[in-house]
């Protein structure tokens, strides 16, 4: 390990002393590609297990519109239909993610939580696919409509959550 080897560096020309491996084998940097999906998740879980001050702040402080599409791709559904579900238009959205702008508070908020109820689901489905379908299948205890249609209120956020702690912990929903 104490070897070392001499390596040259064609701008300077100088000659600078390496440990062997480290001039066998260079490392070789990369550009990490995070899909928009992996940020969101990023994203979501730090909110969510931040202190409620720091969530205040973030939500005063507003999402960035392309953690929309991030939302959507997590949650599989199309864009609009998430675009609609924080309560923004589709032309409103696809500006605001094409200016890569900031999201008004309201929305932030609404998207925070939609997140919320999202981690909720894949927690209790141990997997991000069963608990998409599950948001997206009729559930006979919202009166046979797909979870995800009611995540658009408060109301509807608090009643899936309800529904998702009672399958979690075996209580009736």
């Amino acid at each position: 390990m104490g070897r070392t080897m001499a390596q040259t560096t064609e701008k300077e020309g100088k000659v600078r002393k390496l440990p062997a491996s480290a001039a066998e084998t260079p490392a070789v940097h990369r550009p990490s590609r995070t899909s928009a999906a992996e940020k969101w998740v990023v994203k979501r879980n730090a909110y969510l297990q931040s202190s409620f001050q720091l969530r205040i702040a973030e939500i005063n402080r507003g999402a960035s519109a392309r953690d929309l599409l991030g939302a959507a791709e997590v949650l599989q559904v199309p864009r609009e239909r998430l675009y609609d579900l924080v309560g923004l238009s589709a032309s409103t959205a696809k500006r605001k993610v094409a200016k890569n702008e900031k999201l008004d508070p309201h929305v932030t908020e609404r998207l925070m939580q939609i997140g919320g109820v999202e981690k909720l689901a894949e927690d209790v489905f141990g997997d991000r696919d069963r608990a998409s379908e599950w948001l997206k299948t009729s559930n006979i205890s919202l009166g046979n409509v797909p979870p995800l249609s009611m995540l658009g209120t408060e109301i509807g956020r608090r009643e899936v959550s309800r529904i998702l702690n009672a399958i979690a912990y075996g209580g009736a929903a």
